[in-house]
């Protein structure tokens, strides 16, 4: 996923911002994955973590909001 983000990072989001601007709208990117703890994620807080900052992102926020959630888990099978 780091190469992903990077190109988000640094092809998409500034696309996505510029346009926004144009607009008289306010872009912001949360990466729910990025900064959680190993140790909070190793015991499954992740998903709980997530929801919390997507509730705190709808109540903070007054336009439309996107949500995409991507990527494989790393856990071998």
């Amino acid at each position: 996923m780091d190469t992903e983000r990077e190109a988000l990072q640094c092809t998409a989001y500034p696309e996505v911002q510029s346009f926004c601007q144009r607009h008289g709208l306010a872009f912001e990117v949360v990466d729910l994955r990025w900064g959680i703890p190993n140790t909070q994620a190793t015991d499954y807080l992740t998903t709980e973590l997530c929801l919390e900052e997507l509730e705190r992102c709808q109540k903070t926020s007054i336009g439309p909001a996107f949500v995409l959630l991507s990527g494989r888990s790393s856990l071998a099978y």
